[in-house]
C-alpha cells in the first residue's frame, strides 16, 4: 500500500501502462455475468501436470508489476505444486468496469473461482493468499461461500478496515490517499494528492482532483450509514460465520494491526476456530523487519536479489498451510496455533492469543504539573495520586504537532527518535522508571483518559514509547480517538493495539498525549465545524485529569511486573 511521495505542486502523475505480462503467464480476459472482463494471468508448474491445486491473488496494483511481484511469487508457488491465477480487480489496470474499493469483490472473487475450477488443470479446490487490499479479496470471497474455497493466508489486512473510514473514526490521512492513489484511475498515482497544509481540507483540492473529494465522500458516507458493508457483504461480516481454514499474518508496526486481530478474534469464536492459526512478527506492512539501527538489511521492494531471499520467508509457511487443507488431509494442520516475535527477543508459541500467561499492570499518570517541563515529563506509577489535578495545554490547528515517520506503510524502514516532539508544549508526557531486568509487553494495550476541551469535541492522540539509555525514543504503539467535550469532561478509551515487545534493562515506557499528529491524522480545526470542510479555525485549550479517581492510567499486558 505504500506510495510515492512528488512535488504537490506539479499535480499528480497517471501511471497508465502497466507492466508487460510475464513470459510464463497465459494470460485471458475473463467475462462475468455482467459483461465486464477481467485481466487473469494462469501460471502452471512446467512439469504439465493436471489436476491441480490453485493459489488465487486477486488485487488492485498492477499482476505484473515490481510492487506486487506476483511472477516471482507464481513461480515460487508453482515450484511447490500450485496452480497460481493472479487477477487484477475490477477497473484495475488491465481489468475493465467501474471502480469502486470493496463492493465488488465478493461476486467477483465467486465468478473467478467458477471459472478456476471448470478448467482442465484445476483438481476442484482454491486457496488464497495476499497482503493488504488482495487480504481483503480474500474475507469477501469467504463471504461469497464458494464451496471450492478451502482456505485463506490474510495477510496485513482486515475484513473491516474500511471501518476506519468511518466518521466516528479520526481520519488516519495515509489510508484516505492509498485510495485516492488506488480508485482513482485504472493505474496507480504517482505522487502527493492530499493537501499537505493542515487545514487545507477536501474544499481546497485543485479543480483536476474534484472527482478524488467526490470518491471520499461517497466512501465515508457509505461507510458511515453502513451501505459499503452491506454492499461488501450481502451475507453478513465472514469473520463470525467464517468456515474455512484460516492463517492469519501480520506485524506489530503494520498500521491495519487493530483490524487483523479483530479478525483473529471473530473468528476464533466462530464454526472453524480449531483451523485458525496467527502468525504475527515484528513487521510493518511491508513486511520489513524491526532492526536496531533503523536500516532494513533487506529491500525486497527494490532488490531484486533481496527479493529471492524473501520469498522463503513470505511464502514457506502459508504453503505447507494451504498444501494441508487444500490436499484434504484429515484434521487439522499440524502446527502451532499462534506463533509470535517478541521484538528486541525472539518467537514463542501459544495455544491462542491474547495469550494468558501474563498479569494486566496500571500505570497511573502521575506528577501531571511536570507533563509539560520537558521530554521526560510527569511520571507513570503503578498508584494513582491521592487528589486529582490536571495539566492543560493550547491545540493550534495551524501548528499541529508533526508526524515524524517518513512512510506510514513502511514504518521500519527507519523509525525516528520522537524525543525532539517531546519537548513542545502540547504534548503531554508521562515516563516510567528504568528497570534493572527485561519484562515483556504481549497482548493489547489500551489508556483509559478523562479529557475537556473548549470547543465541542477535540482528538486525543496516544503513543506508546520506549526510551533508551540515551534518551531516544522509539515508537511502540499508538491510538487515536474522537473526544465529545460538548457536555463537559468525557471519559476516553483509547486502543493502542496489540504488541510483543521486550523493554530492556535501563530503558524506561513513555506516554505522548497531544491533541494532533500531522499528517498522519487529519487536524481538528479547534470549532465545531468538520475538519474536511473547515473555513475557520481557532486555538482551543485542553485539559487532562491526572490522578485521582477520574485520573488517565495506561493498561499493560506484562510478563513480570514492574516494581
Amino acid at each position: 500500500m505504500s506510495t510515492t511521495s512528488t512535488d504537490p505542486s506539479t499535480g499528480p502523475r497517471w501511471s497508465s501502462t502497466p507492466a508487460p505480462i510475464d513470459t510464463r503467464a497465459d494470460a485471458t480476459m475473463l467475462r462475468l455475468r455482467d459483461g465486464v472482463r477481467l485481466a487473469t494471468d494462469v501460471y502452471l508448474p512446467e512439469s504439465g501436470r493436471r489436476d491441480l491445486p490453485t493459489v488465487l491473488v486477486r488485487l488492485p496494483y498492477d499482476k505484473c508489476g515490481r510492487y506486487t511481484f506476483m511472477p516471482a511469487v507464481a513461480a515460487y508457488l508453482n515450484a511447490h505444486g500450485f496452480a497460481v491465477v493472479v487477477q487484477d480487480v475490477r477497473g484495475k489496470f488491465r481489468s475493465e468496469g467501474e471502480r469502486f474499493p470493496f463492493v465488488n469483490e465478493a461476486a467477483d472473487g465467486h465468478q473467478t473461482i467458477d471459472w478456476i475450477v471448470a478448467q482442465p488443470w484445476s483438481d476442484g479446490t482454491v486457496g488464497m493468499l495476499g497482503d493488504s487490499y488482495y487480504g481483503f479479496t480474500q474475507w469477501a470471497a469467504v463471504a461469497s461461500a464458494h464451496p471450492a474455497l478451502r482456505a485463506i493466508v490474510p495477510r496485513v489486512t482486515g475484513s473491516q478496515f474500511m471501518d476506519m473510514f468511518s466518521p466516528g473514526v479520526v481520519p488516519k490521512l495515509p489510508l484516505y490517499e492509498w485510495v485516492l492513489h488506488t480508485f482513482t484511475s485504472f493505474g496507480m498515482l504517482d505522487g502527493a494528492v492530499l493537501p499537505t497544509e493542515p487545514l487545507a481540507g477536501l474544499d481546497s483540492l485543485p479543480e483536476y482532483a474534484t472527482h478524488m473529494a467526490t470518491l471520499l465522500g461517497d466512501l465515508v458516507r457509505a461507510c458511515g450509514d453502513g451501505t459499503l458493508l452491506r454492499r461488501s457483504f450481502p451475507a453478513g461480516p465472514p469473520a463470525p460465520a467464517m468456515k474455512l481454514p484460516a492463517l492469519h499474518m501480520g506485524g506489530w508496526w503494520d498500521n491495519l494491526q487493530r483490524s487483523q486481530l479483530d479478525d483473529w478474534r471473530r473468528a476464533g469464536a466462530s464454526p472453524a476456530a480449531a483451523h485458525q492459526f496467527l502468525r504475527m512478527n515484528a513487521t510493518d506492512h511491508e513486511d520489513l523487519e524491526l532492526r536496531e539501527d533503523g536500516v532494513p538489511v533487506d529491500d525486497h521492494e527494490t532488490d531484486d536479489d533481496a527479493l529471492v531471499r524473501y520469498l522463503p520467508r513470505m511464502l514457506d509457511e502459508p504453503i505447507r498451510f494451504l498444501d494441508h487443507y487444500l490436499s484434504g488431509r484429515a484434521g487439522r494442520w499440524r502446527a502451532p496455533r499462534v506463533r509470535y516475535r517478541v521484538a528486541n527477543s525472539g518467537w514463542q508459541i501459544a495455544d491462542r492469543w491474547p495469550v494468558g500467561d501474563v498479569d494486566l499492570v496500571e500505570l497511573h499518570l502521575t506528577e501531571g504539573e511536570r507533563a509539560l517541563s520537558g521530554a521526560d515529563g510527569g511520571a507513570l506509577r503503578p498508584r494513582a495520586e491521592g487528589t486529582g489535578t490536571s495539566v492543560s495545554w493550547t491545540h493550534d490547528p495551524l501548528r499541529p504537532v508533526p508526524y515524524l515517520v517518513a512512510v506510514e506503510w513502511s514504518q521500519l524502514s527507519g523509525l525516528p527518535d520522537e524525543q525532539v516532539v517531546h519537548v513542545r508544549d502540547d504534548v503531554a508526557t508521562f515516563t516510567g522508571e528504568s528497570q534493572d531486568t527485561p519484562f515483556d509487553i504481549v497482548g493489547p494495550v489500551e489508556v483509559a483518559l478523562t479529557v475537556d476541551a473548549d470547543a465541542p469535541s477535540t482528538h486525543v492522540i496516544v503513543r506508546l514509547l520506549d526510551v533508551y539509555p540515551s534518551g531516544r525514543a522509539r515508537m511502540v504503539l499508538e491510538g487515536a480517538e474522537i473526544a465529545s467535550t460538548v457536555a463537559g469532561p468525557a471519559r476516553v478509551r483509547v486502543r493502542l493495539g496489540d504488541t510483543a515487545y521486550r523493554v530492556r534493562p535501563g530503558h524506561r515506557l513513555r506516554l505522548a498525549i497531544s491533541s494532533s499528529c500531522f499528517p498522519l491524522y487529519l487536524v481538528h480545526p479547534g470549532n465545531d465545524e468538520d475538519p474536511w470542510h473547515a473555513s475557520s479555525s481557532r486555538a482551543a485549550r485542553q485539559t487532562l485529569r491526572v490522578g485521582g479517581s477520574d485520573g488517565a492510567v495506561l493498561r499493560l499486558p506484562v510478563r513480570k511486573r514492574l516494581g
